[in-house]
């Protein structure tokens, strides 16, 4: 059998030139080995910990806890589908843009997720001035009419939702899989395109049917 001769190359661990004596060989010698291998058996323990507490931390929480968790994916569709528009009151581009509901989470709770009762909206239009709800009201009609502004009216007669934790919990992945596909897309949607994909987001989440 021909003697194969292999090129020097860096030890993985300790970055010394070595010659190997296997086509494989990563490292200059046992101790290296030895150590790389107690690093990757520390890494495994630690990411099965870090698994491990955030299962435990998961079976902690409460509804209302599952609850927010969906509703900062749904805050965030949001925010991308809106993206490049201004606030749904005002019209303004400044300062911090939130995810304004129409109908607050307290005045209505069962509509907390309709992506069509959510609408980009300043800080100070949706904090400062309570929802601003007459300017956010003229909003909607300029961008869809009267007609969408008595649907957003008849979303009130939904009936109440009766969400388990594993129902919240399986809709996140799904809402965070939206975000990632409306952050590929990284750009300003046309109002058409806004309303047609809050329709189609609501439908692949599927909390409201």
């Amino acid at each position: 059998m021909k003697n194969i001769c292999l090129k020097k190359k860096k030890c993985t661990n300790c970055k010394k030139e070595f010659t190997p004596t296997q086509p494989l060989q990563q490292v200059c010698s046992y101790q290296c080995a030895l150590i790389l291998i107690k690093q990757k058996q520390a890494k495994e323990k630690k990411q099965s910990w870090t698994k491990e507490k955030l299962e435990m931390k998961d079976k902690l929480k409460t509804l209302s806890d599952w609850k927010n968790d969906l509703q900062k994916e749904i805050n965030a569709i949001i925010r991308e589908i809106d993206k490049g528009h201004g606030c749904i009151a005002t019209g303004s581009h400044s300062g911090q843009q939130h995810a304004g509901h129409y109908f607050s989470v307290g005045a209505n709770s069962t509509l907390r997720f309709h992506l069509e009762n959510i609408w980009l909206q300043s800080m100070h239009s949706n904090s400062w001035k309570g929802g601003d709800t007459i300017r956010y009201q003229e909003g909607i009609i300029t961008l869809y009419g009267k007609n969408y502004l008595d649907y957003l009216n008849s979303l009130q007669s939904i009936k109440p939702l009766q969400l388990s934790k594993s129902d919240i919990e399986e809709k996140i992945p799904i809402a965070r899989g939206i975000l990632k596909w409306l952050k590929l897309q990284n750009r300003k949607f046309t109002n058409e395109e806004r309303l047609e994909l809050r329709i189609k987001f609501n439908k692949e989440i599927g909390i409201y049917g």
